[in-house]
């Protein structure tokens, strides 16, 4: 009788919890005031409170709490299998709606600390930006400005391979690319970056079987940093992690803010960098294209961009496999679930900002 009046509250709270989902979905649906309130006023104080707090531990916060869900899952699991094998149904049945009112609390969560964020368009307010469909010919334009950019910054750094991150730590990094912000804020006064947070990945290595290089964990409010990816990949992934701990939570509008940042200080690492990755991205959608002309591209990219290219497809050929398969599926799902359509190719979506920045017509 105790476990069937327990059942009972169990799923009123998650009752009570799925209505709490809706109704701030519904707020966002039809009120501009509490959007207005959640982007401007709560996430950035929240955010900066987050971050006054994990900024003073000098390990990852966030991966300490994944690693506690991950132990935790596995015992609720035992759990579960061992209440069946007994036939304790009441049991195994009030064990799976506390799994499911852990998540629904988890995404709720989430939601309030940080999912809200796919909901804005801020690069449209904070730059003036107007972005949309664009031609072959304009991806071309495009293309051929960033390869400019990125020669002259190769030639700038010595026609050789980025030298290495100075520790495993990447703190100077971090504080360069915090430099970074500081001087786009100067521009576009909505990258101010206050108490910064950014932190190594706990997991390292492991983090390059699926592809991972950063990520922001939304319930500390922390960047994360791969700190093992290829060297002249990580000063513009830090700009990128940087620009979710902002508020801009589709991959795309992250990408261009970081780029923004990322090439306004005199740093010939983090404008080549950035340069870099923008022209992967668009040279990449140039082949869907007209593979004529991306191959016409490269062919005048100086050796040792193409050299880096090389080095970076061989540093993950050895960690590739089903991981990277599998976790590509997953991350796709979860882009599309929060209204990125085109899921992780959303992340070459940056080449309609770009364009727009450069006025290429």
């Amino acid at each position: 009788m105790e476990t069937k009046a327990k059942i009972k509250k169990k799923i009123i709270r998650i009752v009570l919890t799925l209505a709490a989902i809706l109704l701030l979905k519904g707020l966002f649906a039809w009120s501009t005031r509490f959007i207005d309130f959640y982007f401007h006023r709560w996430y950035n104080w929240s955010s900066v409170a987050f971050r006054q707090v994990t900024g003073i531990v000098p390990f990852s916060v966030g991966d300490v709490i994944y690693i506690a869900w991950i132990v935790t899952i596995v015992f609720f699991l035992l759990k579960l299998c061992y209440k069946l094998i007994r036939f304790s149904w009441a049991d195994a049945g009030l064990l799976l709606l506390r799994g499911v009112h852990f998540i629904f609390k988890l995404y709720l969560a989430f939601l309030i600390l940080w999912g809200f964020n796919y909901e804005r368009n801020a690069p449209l307010f904070d730059t003036g930006l107007v972005t949309g469909s664009f031609s072959t010919r304009q991806l071309y334009q495009l293309s051929d400005t960033l390869l400019q950019l990125v020669n002259k910054e190769k030639a700038n750094l010595g026609d050789t391979i980025l030298a290495t991150v100075p520790d495993s730590t990447g703190t100077p990094l971090f504080k360069k690319a915090v430099t970074a912000y500081a001087a786009a804020a100067v521009k576009w006064p909505a990258f101010r970056y206050q108490v910064p947070s950014i932190k190594p990945a706990m997991f390292g290595e492991w983090l390059n079987y699926p592809g991972v290089t950063g990520y922001l964990n939304p319930f500390t409010g922390e960047a994360q940093v791969n700190t093992t990816a290829p060297p002249v990949l990580q000063p513009f992934v830090i700009c990128h992690e940087i620009a979710h701990q902002l508020g801009y939570a589709p991959e795309e509008d992250a990408n261009f803010v970081g780029y923004l940042a990322a090439t306004s200080i005199p740093d010939s690492h983090f404008r080549y960098a950035a340069n870099f990755d923008m022209f992967l991205y668009s040279v990449r959608q140039l082949a869907y294209r007209d593979t004529t002309l991306a191959k016409e591209m490269w062919s005048r990219a100086v050796p040792g961009v193409k050299t880096d290219y090389k080095n970076i497809i061989a540093f993950y050929e050895q960690y590739t496999g089903k991981v990277e398969d599998y976790s590509a599926v997953l991350y796709d799902r979860y882009l599309k679930a929060n209204k990125q359509d085109k899921g992780i190719r959303s992340y070459s979506e940056v080449t309609g900002w770009l364009i727009a920045y450069f006025k290429i017509r």
